[in-house]
């Protein structure tokens, strides 16, 4: 998703961060200490490593911390630091994105059986998904989006993160993370975790936004995936299969994802103000996001 510029004004006014919120850390996919400095939006640094081409946060907040922003009700609606200003107004766009993107998968012979998505928000993507799987479930560690998506008939949404599912919640054919993965602090744990959810063949799908693509490289420091400090990790097609890789994943696919917009949403990072149906008119941004699937 296009964020939104960070203040220094978050959870209870306070200034923000505390150098007790922020910690430092090694590569989270190969672990090495080795980086350069890409990026820089302090208190916070985007740094290579030098061993395996991971772009990660460092410092970053610390996990509990972060945490707390996003269990609170206004992340999804009056994000400054982080989160949504209005994730609502995106819904028409979300679900054309969404619905693009199902249909892919359905070409490809994913759609069908179990489906559980991960991070689920206000249940959008299960929404349309209905049409192309008989059974959905679906997490969200923001009560205020789960108990949202609760309210959609035929979907099981449970509050949490991956590791507080019940041990029923198990055999799934397919499980989806849609701008997800790059949230993740520890994401070769959270991978092993996922892959102990699928039935033996079954099949993850991750999306994320494309540290690989032209628009860091024409946008630079404008980039708007960037959006520190919830997103802690930058992937390219690469360095995303290497990870699903060493979870023990294997038979990767890339699937099409086209992003679509608002166009007040883009045209307002330009500093130009659309209001009204103009300003929700879909606009679909090429090359934003990778998709890959990949077997247990």
């Amino acid at each position: 998703m296009l964020p939104n510029e960070p203040t220094n004004d978050f959870f209870d006014k306070r200034p923000f961060p505390l150098d007790t919120d922020l910690e430092m850390i090694l590569c989270p996919l190969c672990g090495s200490g080795s980086t350069s400095i890409i990026h820089i939006r302090k208190p916070f640094q985007v740094v290579l490593c030098k061993d395996c081409g991971l772009s990660y946060l460092n410092p970053r907040l610390k996990e509990s911390v972060m945490h707390r922003a996003y269990e609170v009700r206004e992340y999804f609606s009056d994000g400054d630091m982080t989160g949504y200003r209005d994730y609502t107004s995106q819904e028409k766009s979300l679900r054309i994105t969404f619905r693009s993107f199902l249909t892919e998968l359905r070409r490809l012979g994913f759609a069908f059986g179990r489906l559980l998505e991960v991070g689920c928000g206000y249940g959008y993507f299960l929404d349309e998904a209905r049409d192309f799987f008989p059974y959905l479930f679906g997490t969200e560690l923001s009560s205020e989006a789960a108990n949202l998506a609760q309210k959609l008939p035929a979907v099981n949404i449970r509050t949490g993160d991956i590791n507080s599912l019940p041990l029923e919640w198990s055999n799934f054919d397919i499980v989806v993370a849609i701008n997800v993965i790059e949230h993740i602090y520890s994401p070769l744990e959270f991978l092993i975790s996922l892959k102990q959810r699928l039935r033996s063949g079954g099949r993850i799908v991750l999306a994320t936004p494309d540290f690989g693509s032209f628009w860091p490289k024409i946008l630079g420091d404008k980039w708007p995936s960037f959006k520190i400090p919830e997103h802690v990790v930058f992937y390219n097609t690469k360095n995303l299969r290497l990870l699903l890789e060493r979870a023990g994943f294997s038979d990767f696919r890339e699937v099409p994802f086209r992003h679509f917009f608002p166009l007040g949403l883009i045209v307002g990072k330009f500093g130009i103000n659309i209001r009204g149906r103009l300003g929700q008119i879909p606009v679909g941004i090429p090359k934003t996001m990778i998709a890959l699937s990949a077997q247990k």
